[in-house]
């Protein structure tokens, strides 16, 4: 069979045991095939070699998506194959990475054409008896909104808040449920309830209620009896929004905590709020029926020593007041553009000059968000994925490296840790269990 074009969702992690909708190839794909043409759809995580190359003889285009990091590489691969193989072909690349450095993308030698755009097909619903299979599959993915105004300094990915109407949201995820009983549903909004956003239509800003949006989207999702886990910020969780969201049937959410400096919260990553509001929040869902993933920074332009100490300890209070509490520690990754990243790049008060790669492949491997910090706090307070990679006897195999990561954590060691060997032993978890 002839293709238009193959969108290709290349692998995006080497360490995650989470499989979610690769949505970034399907609403781009709603959209090609609104305008008409052929689409396929490939997926790195679970099609085979073999699919990807006979798709890559009878396409006329292929595009990837991907975020900058790991998954750039994996694009990289997937296109210089496809040239490889049919020369003829056109080569695309879309997704964050692409929105971000245009013209560095663009200058490689395997890809045609760059996808710059912020948006594309996001406001279709990319389910059809071709793409039917991509949700069955995996962990269900949704949007019930795009975009996030708030100005942080690291933060790339600044755009207006567009709420999905909640007819919509109703309409697509009955559908969804209707076809494929699922229980469970992630919501991957940066900002699900921001509250204020503009209606072109009426040419006017509104303001919306942010807990009776949780509790209209709880009513779709209680009719199905499916429970759900997104993303919201610290200030949002009031008494109120923690009972509208245990209501909801929410198991899980994601808040970005960053800092536990108070300073450095609001005078250099001006998140809009300090320490006090973090710990309001945590007191408020202490002991509500869901978990929280908290989500912190470190070794970031012009944090000192003694700030990010400060977020160690709030850390420890965080869990010692929050019982199911789970923490991850990302080193930050320079992403332009936004004033962090300007620091970085100027070497800022001692920073380490950071030296932008120019190429997909040199992103890749760079260990962004990855570092003896991330591993010491993954392997002490992310015992959900931990058990995922490694049940029953093989917990054996990432024990010792659990019991270091402890020990070290306690002592405020975390600037060494065995990284590779830690990596290396999840992803021959993860290569063993997509043998099965």
């Amino acid at each position: 069979m002839k293709y238009d074009i193959t969108m290709a969702y290349p692998k995006p992690t080497n360490d995650s045991p989470v499989s979610l909708t690769p949505l970034s190839i399907l609403y781009a794909g709603a959209l090609f095939e609104s305008q008409g043409k052929k689409v396929a759809y490939y997926d790195a995580r679970f099609d085979s070699d073999e699919m990807l190359e006979d798709l890559i003889i009878n396409s006329k285009e292929i595009a990837v998506s991907a975020f900058t990091g790991y998954q750039t590489g994996q694009a990289a691969d997937i296109l210089i194959k496809a040239k490889k193989i049919n020369p003829d072909i056109i080569t695309g690349v879309g997704g964050y990475h692409a929105q971000i450095f245009p013209d560095e993308v663009l200058a490689e030698e395997f890809v045609d054409k760059v996808y710059k755009e912020k948006v594309y097909g996001e406001d279709l619903f990319p389910y059809n008896e071709i793409t039917k299979h991509h949700y069955e599959r995996t962990e269900m993915q949704y949007f019930t909104s795009r975009g996030c105004p708030h100005q942080c300094t690291f933060c790339a990915l600044k755009s207006l808040w567009l709420p999905k109407d909640i007819k919509d949201i109703e309409y697509e995820l009955n559908t969804l449920h209707k076809d494929i009983p699922f229980t469970e549903v992630s919501f991957s909004d940066p900002n699900m309830t921001f509250g204020n956003y503009f209606d072109k239509d009426e040419n006017k800003t509104h303001r919306m209620d942010r807990v009776q949006r949780i509790k209209d989207i709880g009513k779709i999702l209680n009719k199905l009896g499916v429970k759900w886990d997104g993303n919201l910020r610290t200030p949002y969780l009031t008494k109120e929004m923690v009972e509208a969201l245990e209501e909801s049937g929410c198991y899980s959410l994601e808040v970005g905590c960053e800092s536990g400096n108070d300073y450095f919260l609001k005078k250099i990553i001006k998140k809009g709020h300090g320490v006090q509001a973090i710990k309001d929040a945590v007191l408020n869902v202490s002991k509500a029926n869901f978990s929280v993933m908290y989500s912190f920074m470190a070794q970031m332009p012009r944090e000192t020593h003694e700030m990010l100490m400060d977020t160690l300890d709030l850390i420890d209070w965080i869990v010692e007041t929050d019982p199911n509490a789970r923490i991850s520690i990302y080193t930050y990754a320079p992403y332009p553009p936004g004033p962090m990243y300007d620091d970085a790049i100027n070497g800022a008060n001692g920073y380490p000059k950071f030296v932008p790669p120019t190429t997909m492949k040199g992103w890749s491997e760079l260990k962004l968000m990855a570092s003896p910090i991330y591993w010491i706090a993954g392997l002490n307070f992310r015992m959900d994925n931990t058990k995922r990679n490694f049940p029953g006897d093989d917990w054996k195999l990432i024990e010792p490296y659990v019991e270091l990561a402890k020990k070290k954590w306690k002592e405020r060691d975390i600037y060494e840790f065995p990284c590779d060997e830690v990596e290396k032993l999840i992803q021959n978890q993860l290569d063993k269990k997509r043998d099965l």
